[in-house]
C-alpha cells in the first residue's frame, strides 16, 4: 500500500521553509510521495491570497522540479467555491484503495480543527501529523473539542482511533520564513534570495508579483 502525504497551503509564495517540511515530513513518514496542494479558496483565511491561483501554482510547479519525493496536485485550484480539507481526501481517495493518506498540519492550523468542515469526517479518513518546531511541544487532544474528544486512544508514540487512523506529532525545522513577509520584501524592493528558490525568485520578478502588496511599509 502507498503511504502519501498531503501538505496544503496558500504557497503565496512558495517558500524554502515550506520545501524543507515538506522534505522532512516524507522522509519522517517513509512516504511514497508528499502532494503539494496550493489552496483554490481558502475557507479559513480572512483575506485572499496576494497571487493569483495559476502563478501560485506554477511556482510550487517550479520549486519541486526534479524531487520525485514531492508532487504537485491543482485539485483544489480547480475545484469551485471553498477548498474543504474533506473533499480533497475523498476526491483524491475516490476509486483507489491502494492509498493510505497523511495529512500534514502546522500546529495553529490544528488548534482549530474542531471549526473546520466536518471535523470528525477528515480524521475518520486520514491519519493526521501536526507539525512542530524544535521547542515548542503540543497538546495534541487539546484542541479537539465535542465528539471528537473520544475520537482517539493513547498508544506509544502518538494516539489511534478504532478505524486505526493515528494522530501524531513531528518536530521539524524552525525556519523563520513566512510568505507574508516576503511579500512584504518585495513590495519595498528588498531581496528574497535565499528565502526562497532561485526558479521562483525569477517567476516573482518576470511576473511582477507583490510589488503593490497592501500595508507593506
Amino acid at each position: 500500500m502507498k503511504r502519501i502525504g498531503i501538505f496544503g497551503g496558500t504557497f503565496d509564495p512558495v517558500h524554502l521553509g515550506h520545501l524543507r517540511v515538506a522534505q522532512e515530513f516524507a522522509e519522517g513518514f517513509a512516504l511514497d510521495r508528499v502532494l503539494m496542494i496550493p489552496a483554490g479558496l481558502p475557507p479559513h483565511r480572512v483575506e485572499l491570497p496576494s497571487a493569483c491561483a495559476e502563478d501560485r501554482l506554477e511556482m510550487l510547479r517550479l520549486a519541486v522540479a526534479g524531487n520525485p519525493e514531492l508532487e504537485v496536485s491543482d485539485i483544489e485550484i480547480n475545484r469551485t467555491g471553498p477548498s474543504f480539507t474533506l473533499e480533497t481526501l475523498l476526491d483524491l481517495q475516490a476509486g483507489d484503495e491502494d492509498k493510505q493518506f497523511y495529512l500534514a498540519l502546522g500546529a495553529d492550523a490544528y488548534r482549530d480543527i474542531s471549526k473546520w468542515h466536518r471535523p470528525l469526517e477528515v480524521l475518520q479518513n486520514t491519519h493526521v501529523v501536526v507539525l512542530t518546531r524544535p521547542g515548542f511541544d503540543t497538546d495534541l487532544l487539546e484542541p479537539l473539542t465535542g465528539e471528537l474528544k473520544g475520537f482517539y486512544k493513547e498508544v506509544e508514540g502518538g494516539f489511534v482511533s478504532s478505524s486505526g487512523m493515528t494522530l501524531t506529532g513531528l518536530t521539524v525545522s524552525g525556519l523563520d520564513i513566512s510568505g507574508s513577509r516576503i511579500r512584504v520584501l518585495v513590495s519595498r524592493g528588498n531581496s528574497i534570495r535565499y528565502l526562497v528558490p532561485d526558479c521562483v525568485l525569477e517567476y516573482i520578478q518576470q511576473k511582477g508579483l507583490y510589488l503593490h502588496e497592501k500595508d507593506a511599509r
